[in-house]
């Protein structure tokens, strides 16, 4: 091997050359054959005419770094593959109401006019309301000091602690155990009986009497007993119109786990609506405190009532978010145990909420030795089943999909991150001579931390996403949300017009073999359009957790050994209730500025990646380990535009199919002969 080539693989990260580089459609651009005197850089400058993703430069001393690919790119660039079934011939327009998203939009439309304007429209499938300021928060917050409404909120709150002290440490009949599951669900039946209201536990005794007489006649005559959940319907309230609420179906599950926190810093993460927020953030879209009715005992959580609001959601936009006005309890219990409860309070403020409620949820605390803490997490909800997909509706119905395991999840992948964040010094695995210090590791978690937090806000079915159908033709029977944003304030995003586009589709492989596929360096380019016939190479990574693949990762893409195309920073993670992997390129101006430690919230860069679910049980596909099929959620962040614009185009509906369409054949071609060849190797 000749000393150049050795060299190149003596990569000291940290001296790589701060070399500017303009965004592609910047007029001032230096020219494209600048490059580094840097080994690992040497005539490997990003080919930009090929692979349209920007660049980074200094932008009024920050770091600016484009994202995955910038719109439009024309379908006719023999670069830009095209393995999608969606044909584009014939296409007219004839399926878009245009006034529906613009009251101005001129007919008959041209193929060249804009067709979607940035403000989108909102989603038909999300229930309640927009932001923060609206007339029923501010209703709230003044009614709520008003007596006897205080008291009465209070009372409930205490009450709803009663509950939840007892039901957490029930056993059988209330609790059932799942099969091959680690959680329980609740006997709804037993619940009432227990628990339940004057009214419902009369409904609960004519269901009693029904199943006793009908017995004997059910295997005769083939009489379908009632459901607990249908009488339900009956005990909804009236809205305000006297028009019934949707009926609401009853979720209920327990989960235990010893977390390695402390009971002091627990109480305070979930009693502190920023840290509570932030931590749960795969799960609570958005929350605030609207109003404090009791401090509780001084210096102490012991006695705190809150008053809040929460939006909760699934990494998906396929799923609607639900809303929620509800009291938060903190007490000090018997045995040094210590309870959170959470309870909706649709009694005493009845049009606030349609589609969800919370009886009383959330867990029991008590202190171990070494810092660490016992929780029980009990989660107790009704919610509006009816817009649930087949393909959701058993993950949601189960408890998997809003349940007391992604709670308790989210917890252990909370501790589990800050361990390694506030850690001083960790291992980083690299190739033989890459060199990446301290402060470089500390850049680079962050900015995958920040990665992951934007990716989860932008994929869920929150108010404040306004997803739009994307419908390329009158015969396109694919389901494919788009979003459009104009960034002008955020310093970790470009200012342009950005648009995400995203479908879901249902695999026949379990979601670890999924996980495993996507994120690995040897599988990309079987589904990356810009990594096709381009070998990916992981060259760093820094654990972040138990299982292996939970990992902040650095690639690289080569044509050669001698020429790099593009860098990744990439993070995974997987646990029982799901996983994702989430990805942006950086170039080699952002990769060194990082390696040195450089501030990541400076780094301008628009997540990519993928969401993946269980389908849930009963499924209709279980493989040899026990574990049944994947809801995939895929995820594109793209540059529309530099300028600000109110629409986009033609050409960049076509681009969004393409590379949408392109990504699921690949996907699923994967699958397939995985599947056939039982050669899944990244088990």
């Amino acid at each position: 091997m000749d000393c150049e080539n050795d060299c190149s693989r003596n990569i000291n990260v940290t001296e790589l050359p701060t070399i500017t580089r303009w965004n592609h459609s910047s007029a001032n651009a230096p020219p494209r054959d600048q490059e580094s005197s840097h080994p690992i850089f040497s005539n490997r400058g990003m080919d930009n005419s090929k692979i349209s993703s920007g660049g980074c430069g200094r932008f009024n001393g920050d770091i600016y770094c484009s994202s995955i690919n910038s719109l439009p790119v024309h379908e006719s660039d023999p670069s830009f593959p095209n393995r999608g079934t969606n044909n584009m011939d014939g296409f007219n327009g004839a399926s878009y109401d245009l006034h529906s998203f613009s009251a101005n939009a001129p007919l008959p439309r041209q193929e060249s006019d804009p067709i979607f304007p940035t403000g989108g429209m909102m989603n038909s499938n999300m229930c309640g309301g927009g932001g923060f300021n609206r007339a029923s928060d501010l209703l709230l917050v003044v009614s709520m000091y008003a007596e006897p409404t205080k008291s009465e909120i209070i009372a409930l709150a205490e009450s709803a602690m009663d509950e939840l002290s007892k039901i957490a440490l029930e056993g059988q009949p209330l609790w059932v155990p799942q099969k091959d599951k680690k959680f329980e669900t609740l006997n709804d039946i037993e619940y009432l009986r227990q628990f339940g209201e004057v009214q419902e536990i009369e409904s609960m005794k004519e269901i009693m009497k029904l199943v006793e007489v009908g017995q004997e006649e059910s295997s005769s005559s083939q009489y379908l007993l009632p459901t607990v959940d249908s009488f339900r319907r009956e005990l909804v309230p009236l809205s305000l119109s006297g028009v019934p609420k949707e009926a609401l179906q009853t979720e209920a599950s327990r989960d235990m786990g010893y977390l390695e926190i402390s009971s002091t810093k627990l109480l305070h993460l979930l009693m502190d609506v920023n840290q509570w927020s932030k931590a749960f953030d795969n799960i609570v879209t958005r929350a605030a405190v609207l109003g404090t009715l009791s401090n509780g005992a001084e210096e102490s959580y012991d006695g705190k009532v809150q008053v809040m609001f929460a939006e909760y959601h699934l990494p998906t936009p396929f799923v609607p978010s639900r809303e929620c006005y509800f009291a938060r309890y903190c007490k000090q219990l018997p045995y040094e145990m210590w309870g959170v409860v959470d309870v909706s309070l649709e009694k005493h403020f009845p049009s606030l909420a349609t589609n969800f409620r919370r009886r009383p949820s959330g867990c029991l605390i008590r202190p171990m030795p070494d810092g660490f803490s016992k929780v029980i997490w009990v989660e107790h909800v009704e919610a509006d089943h009816s817009q649930l997909s087949n393909h959701f509706r058993p993950l949601v119905t189960t408890g998997l999909g809003f349940g007391a395991t992604r709670w308790i999840n989210s917890i252990v992948k909370h501790t589990e991150s800050s361990k390694i964040m506030e850690a001083k010094s960790a291992p980083i695995y690299v190739d033989y001579g890459v060199i990446i210090p301290q402060a470089g590791r500390t850049s680079f978690l962050n900015l995958a931390d920040r990665l992951v937090r934007t990716f989860c806000g932008d994929i869920n079915a929150s108010m404040t996403n306004q997803w739009m159908p994307l419908i390329s033709s009158e015969s396109d029977s694919s389901d494919v949300r788009v979003m459009i944003r104009n960034n002008i304030e955020d310093p970790g995003k470009p200012i342009a017009t950005t648009v995400v586009f995203s479908t879901c589709l249902w695999l026949k492989v379990s979601p670890s073999r999924l996980f495993n596929f996507l994120r690995h360096e040897d599988s990309r380019n079987k589904w990356d359009i810009l990594s096709r016939n381009l070998t990916i190479r992981e060259f760093a990574y820094m654990n972040k957790g138990t299982n292996p693949g939970n990992r902040v990762s650095l690639m690289r893409a080569m044509k050669s050994e001698d020429k790099i195309e593009i860098f990744y920073i990439q993070e995974s993670y997987i646990d029982t209730t799901g996983s994702y992997i989430v990805y942006a390129p950086l170039d080699e101006f952002a990769l060194s500025s990082l390696a040195n430690g450089a501030n990541p919230n400076k780094v301008m860069v628009l997540p990519s990646g993928f969401s993946i679910l269980p389908c849930g049980f009963p499924s209709d596909y279980i493989d040899e380990k026990g574990e049944g099929g994947s809801i995939l959620t895929i995820a594109f962040h793209t540059i529309e535009s530099h300028n600000i614009k109110q629409f986009f185009s033609l050409e960049s509906v076509i681009v969004m199919k393409n590379i949408i369409s392109d990504t699921v054949t690949s996907i699923k071609d994967a699958v397939l002969y995985n599947n056939y060849t039982n050669n899944w190797q990244y088990n």
